[in-house]
This record gives structure tokens, sequence and C-alpha cells, in this order.
């Protein structure tokens, strides 16, 4: 009956790591280019248990969340006629430089505007970091905005990114250093949607609420039953 104990424990845990990813991607319907995230479950190891008369039988131990990736499916484009505003199509990333850190980090959200220093002006994101060229250098604009000079960066293998928050990926050895990305296109007065799906959404949060529901009858079930056994005694 302990691992009765464990094996609700655990499937608790996974579901609840499952329901806030879900409730994550809900809650971010409307952000520009968003990504959803992806939980994946791995069962966790079987042992076998004399069930008479020499069969035996296979007993699991739950499951737990694997991994949590990333959905890179492109949202569609949204026209807003913003001069600034720049939607990636199909693969790629913006790479932004951090004014304060210098730390570069990529993103799909090109809702970018204009800071001034001085007498200069830098494209920068929402956020007001630098958004880089494709020599990796901050983008000064002078007589005007070209969506040309915005670089446009991709990975060996993006699904490695390290998910930061605020749209925000960055770069890790699994993912592979950002290299420039010739084969990708901006298209200048759009941007992307939120590819997160509001019907797919809720059905995987109907799913991992009755899951949930049902491993916390089971604790409760297990938990009864040690008190059955322990009167006994």
């Amino acid at each position: 009956m302990i691992k009765g104990y464990y094996t609700a424990a655990q499937g608790l845990l996974s579901n609840q790591t499952y329901l806030n990813n879900i409730s994550n991607n809900i809650a971010n319907l409307n952000t520009t280019a968003f990504k959803p995230q992806q939980t994946e479950f791995s069962s966790l190891l079987y042992s076998n248990v004399n069930g008479g008369s020499g069969n035996l039988i296979s007993t699991g131990s739950g499951a737990k969340v694997e991994s949590t990736g990333i959905d890179f499916t492109p949202g569609t484009l949204v026209k807003t006629d913003a001069p600034l505003d720049c939607a990636i199509l199909d693969e790629g990333f913006f790479a932004i430089q951090n004014k304060g850190s210098n730390a570069v980090t990529y993103t799909r959200n090109g809702a970018f505007s204009i800071s001034v220093e001085g007498n200069n002006e830098y494209l920068v994101d929402n956020a007001g970091n630098y958004v880089l060229g494709s020599d990796s250098q901050k983008i000064e604009i002078s007589q005007g905005f070209d969506s040309k000079a915005v670089g446009l960066f991709n990975f060996s293998n993006p699904y490695g990114l390290k998910l930061l928050g605020n749209n925000q990926f960055e770069a890790t050895i699994e993912s592979g250093q950002g290299t420039i990305y010739n084969q990708g296109s901006i298209k200048p007065g759009y941007l992307e949607s939120s590819a997160a799906d509001i019907s797919s959404e809720m059905v995987k949060m109907i799913e991992a609420s009755k899951s949930f529901s049902f491993n916390a009858k089971m604790l409760q079930t297990t938990d009864e039953m040690e008190k059955i056994v322990n009167q006994l005694r």
C-alpha cells in the first residue's frame, strides 16, 4: 500500500505540472508570437509480483513528466500596418541584446519601436532592448527603417532552446548557437499571432483535471486502507 502512496503522489505532481503549462498557454492566447509548451510523460519502472500458481503480475509505478517542450508551429499573420512591426515567415528568430547585461536572447515577437539615445536612434523590442542585424550589431535607424536590416537567426536544434519567459529564448548546448538564417524572410507591417489554440488547450485541461482528481482519490483510498490495516493489528 505504501507503493500506492508513491504512485498517487507522483501522479498528482505530474498532473500539476501539466495543468501549470496548460494555464500558461491559455494565459498567452493573445501574446504576440507565443509558442505553447508541450508536456511529455513517461512511465516509471514496472515490477513483477507473484499472482499465485507461478503467474507473475506486472504492476506499474505511475508516470512522471519526462520533459516540457515547445511547439514552434507558426502562428497566423495579423496585418497591423505599423511600419516597424515585423513577422517571420516560417522558421527563424530575431536576436535581442539586453541593454543592461548585453546578453543575447532570441524571440519571434517582432513588435519593434525606436529608442532615441542622444543623436542616435536604435531599433528596440517592446522592453527597450536592442534588435540585432545580420552582423550581430544593434541596428541604428538613420534614414528610415528597412526590414532587410533586421537579422534572422536559426539553430540546428531549436527545440533545445531554453525558455526564459516574456517570449525570450536562450541558446543552449542542445540547441547550438544561433547562426544567420538566409533562407528566412520578414514581412513588415505584420505580426505573428499566438500559436496557442483555446479548444485544444481546454481539452487538455479537462484531461489533466480528471487525472489529477483520480490520483487524489487513489491517495485518499490508499490512506483509508492503511488505517484499516493498522486497526487490525
